[in-house]
């Protein structure tokens, strides 16, 4: 696979309600949510509990049916056989045949993906060795750790060495040596060239996974960035203006901000800071905190006003 820059996730105005069976009111699950994911990058979903991330990755998977918006994978739709042949799942909680051992359980999952019987043969050891259950492939699933449940998940999903590899909480119920194995599965994907969607809480492993950060809020992107911009946050500021009026509106013409109710938090380079200052006490703006952008968690807190956990 090639990292040509291409897009292989586009959405544009996805918007999803779900309508309560008791109430005539819906819930907005997701409004207006817009993003892309090029080739070969390494991109974290995170919010918090509610925030639509769910509802996102279902639409991907053509699981829901948006009310309205455009989702394109690889170019098609996310419905399409062409696409689904291209991309490997792990939902938040894996269920699989209790029944099953770890072995017969993945190529379960290889005849469904209808892979050849030699490709079956060749991956399911590999991928359970992978994956630290290369001892347990012959023990019943039933029996299995909520951890190795989860492990086992993501060996399904690769079993195909899939382009895309949707990941959702792939890191639930492990412990620390079983979140370190999934980091450097993503860590050795990305150098294969797969392009992997993340969706995760725990924040210290997006930072050290992921290339791109989207984070949601009440179901729209509340914040999109490059970790690389992120890591050199030093010469970037944030600038609280407080009950911004029109003249303040028109001191910060060209200049990046995002709104929050009367206040307005202003973004720019440690290079534009000054001047910028300067405008805005000439425009008599009320001003709140000037500060550095800081770690990923605290933009976290700042953009998704949830609890983060890790």
């Amino acid at each position: 696979m090639n990292t040509d820059g291409s897009a292989i996730i586009e959405v544009e105005e996805l918007s999803k309600a779900f309508r309560s069976r008791f109430r005539r009111s819906s819930v907005q699950a997701v409004f207006d949510l817009s993003l892309r994911v090029e080739r070969g990058s390494v991109v974290a979903f995170v919010g918090p509990n509610g925030a639509g991330k769910t509802t996102t990755i279902y639409a991907l998977l053509g699981l829901l049916n948006p009310d309205r918006g455009k989702i394109r994978l690889f170019g098609l739709p996310p419905k399409s056989e062409a696409a689904r042949r291209r991309i490997g799942f792990q939902s938040e909680i894996f269920h699989t045949y209790g029944f099953k051992t770890a072995e017969r359980a993945l190529r379960f999952y290889g005849q469904l993906a209808e892979m050849p019987a030699e490709k079956i043969a060749e991956a399911v050891p590999r991928q359970l060795a992978r994956l630290g259950l290369g001892a347990a492939s012959r023990r019943k699933v039933r029996g299995f750790s909520k951890g190795m449940v989860q492990r086992l998940g993501l060996a399904q999903a690769l079993l195909h060495q899939p382009e895309l590899l949707i990941l959702d909480e792939p890191t639930t119920g492990l412990d620390p040596e079983g979140r370190k194995l999934v980091a450097e599965i993503i860590l050795e994907e990305k150098n294969r060239g797969t392009t992997v969607f993340l969706s995760s809480h725990i924040l210290s492993d997006v930072e050290r996974t992921c290339d791109h950060v989207v984070i949601l809020r009440e179901g729209s992107v509340a914040f999109s960035e490059s970790m690389m911009t992120l890591r050199g946050g030093s010469d970037e500021w944030e600038i609280e203006v407080l009950n911004c009026a029109p003249r303040t509106r028109e001191s910060i013409s060209g200049a990046e901000f995002r709104e929050q109710g009367p206040d307005i938090l202003v973004r720019c380079s440690t290079a534009d800071k000054n001047a910028l200052l300067r405008r805005l006490l000439e425009a008599e703006a009320e001003l709140g905190a000037v500060r550095r952008t800081r770690s990923l968690e605290d933009l976290y807190m700042q953009y998704a006003g949830g609890t983060s956990h890790g």
